[in-house]
């Protein structure tokens, strides 16, 4: 019997602008046969973890019977869609497996889709292994959370196991949206349109070129770094001017290892690349579900890809020009209104300023979100790694994570964009960079 009053759980919790965006990325990726907007995180644990007592958490985790009986009401023309809450029954999808090899996860798990018209949004895998190892991999579609969302959840649940349910759960959902006039939104709109025509003016090099017109699988290729390795990354970010954190220095070398790719095809050129902002307040407990991000945009002219603290410093000078324009802020209010429009206008507008193509490529960090992570369910976590959604074009997509102070890194391709070789130079170039080898 569960341990909360699902009578509290709200009915309906309008879809934020950030969210309606994934709803064009999911459309995005359906276009191009690259599945839905799934991101997954796996904890790499060094004891069995049980179907019973991951089961028992799930069981009496309010937020996890509310993401086991929504649906998603699309909005008609001018009205919002809504995630709609009813009480059907359905609880966490929980499935179990025994792979030989430790560590290596099975690609029915990471290919698995979560359909905006199935029965659940989020889904739970255990895969057992030789030595009383498992992995523990929690799939969620990004329209209803996203990484620090993710972040926060995982925290949630890991009280619940523990014993200490939180019966207060307003912060999990979005707060009632302030009301902003429609003169100023239209007056934000063009301001904001005017920059992203000039961000994103063609021609953009982008790692899918313009001959690949769908896809058929995404793979992973995961770097691992020790400690004392992460401690020397954050060291050369500070030596090549990274002022605010690693974050810029990470993109740096990413821009730059993709770069090196370029030139192998000898089509070098501008970079474009819209990096995720988190909009909650640093150290908020919410809310949850819901993405709240907008991003920064990122233009590299090739003068700026001769080294990695040259593209550091562009990096930097647009980042703070963006910041003191409010330019996230002003973005997140556009999209805001865009959710008034029907989907397809929605894809029709976004998909013709890139022409079928969203960024060069595409880059994430969850930063300090799962340093601290070391138990999952009571269990010793002894990695963690986030797989971000496959998203074509541009097929591929660097995602950092850093847990327990050493950092790893999850590069998702498509061998339809990027082939083995191609793959080896990156991960050499990316290594040799971050570590100041080259």
């Amino acid at each position: 019997m569960s341990s909360f009053a699902k009578t509290s759980l709200p009915k309906k919790v309008p879809l934020t602008g950030s969210d309606c965006f994934h709803l064009v990325l999911d459309m995005h990726a359906k276009n191009y046969n690259a599945g839905s907007n799934v991101m997954r995180i796996a904890f790499y644990l060094n004891n069995t973890l049980t179907l019973y007592k991951t089961k028992k958490v799930f069981d009496n985790s309010p937020l996890i019977h509310w993401l086991c009986n929504v649906r998603l009401r699309q909005g008609r023309l001018f009205t919002i869609p809504f995630w709609q809450y009813k009480d059907r029954g359905n609880s966490m999808q929980l499935n179990e497996y025994r792979h030989p090899f430790v560590n290596e996860i099975p690609a029915l798990v990471l290919q698995k889709d979560i359909p905006l018209d199935g029965e659940r949004f989020v889904e739970g895998d255990i895969i057992h292994y030789p030595g009383n190892k498992s992995i523990f991999i929690l799939s969620w579609n990004h329209i209803i959370m996203d990484g620090r969302g993710i972040g926060m959840l995982v925290q949630h649940l890991n009280d619940v196991a523990n014993g200490n349910v939180d019966h207060s759960i307003e912060h999990f959902f979005p707060a009632r949206e302030k009301m902003t006039g429609l003169l100023s939104h239209i007056r934000n709109m063009y301001k904001v349109k005017a920059f992203i025509e000039k961000s994103s003016k063609a021609p953009i090099s982008s790692i899918a070129g313009k001959k690949n017109l769908s896809t058929t699988s995404f793979n992973n290729s995961i770097l691992h770094f020790t400690v004392s390795e992460t401690k020397t990354i954050h060291d050369n970010a500070i030596q090549n001017g990274a002022k605010f954190g690693a974050n810029l220095f990470y993109l740096s070398c990413c821009a730059n290892a993709v770069h090196a790719i370029h030139k192998q095809r000898k089509k070098e050129g501008v970079m474009w690349i819209p990096v995720p902002y988190d909009g909650r307040l640093r150290g908020s407990l919410g809310p949850i579900i819901s993405n709240t991000v907008a991003f920064l945009f990122y233009r590299i002219p090739q003068q700026a890809l001769v080294s990695t603290a040259q593209t550091v410093t562009s990096l930097y000078n647009q980042m703070t020009e963006q910041m003191k324009d409010r330019m996230p802020q002003q973005y997140g209010m556009l999209l805001n209104m865009m959710r008034h429009i029907p989907l397809r206008l929605y894809y029709f507008l976004v998909n013709k300023r890139g022409e079928g193509s969203f960024a060069s490529f595409l880059y994430s960090s969850t930063g300090e979100n799962f340093n601290a992570i070391k138990s999952l369910f009571g269990e010793s976590v002894q990695d963690l790694t986030i797989f971000p959604s496959p998203t074509f074009p541009p097929g591929l997509t660097f995602s950092f994570l850093k847990h327990q102070d050493a950092l790893n890194i999850n590069i998702a391709y498509t061998p339809d964009v990027v082939n083995n070789f191609e793959l080896s130079t990156i991960e050499l170039t990316l290594k040799n960079l971050l570590l100041g080898k080259s």
